[in-house]
């Protein structure tokens, strides 16, 4: 009885085991993908600046705004930008609230 609950158990391990190692391969090379390629162009930044959102403001406009000053990145890049750095997933913005602009290194 022992030997044949113990061959039943011998059996299951590698189906248990074999697709547990794959997910966490998976997992581990999707999100570190995912990662890399979200937050790639985030790596140049050299610091952000806080700016007061005014009535009418959109996170298009300030990008419009801002981008020539602090990037050398397409307006729509920046915009990305401004709602990745800020976790959002919109362009509509709150009168009064503080948002984090981008300010990139100099392209060189």
């Amino acid at each position: 009885m022992k030997n044949r609950i113990r061959k039943k158990i011998i059996y299951r391990l590698p189906v248990l085991i074999i697709p547990t190692i794959i997910l966490i391969l998976y997992f581990c090379i999707s999100f570190n993908s995912h990662v890399s390629a979200e937050y790639g162009g985030l790596n140049d930044i050299s610091s952000v600046e806080s700016v007061l959102v005014r009535k009418g403001d959109t996170v298009t406009s300030i990008a419009e705004r801002y981008a020539q000053e602090y990037s050398y990145i397409s307006v729509r890049q920046y915009m990305k930008d401004i709602l990745d750095l800020n976790n959002m997933n919109s362009d509509h913005i709150q009168a009064g609230n503080y948002i984090l602009l981008p300010i990139y290194r100099n392209e060189a």
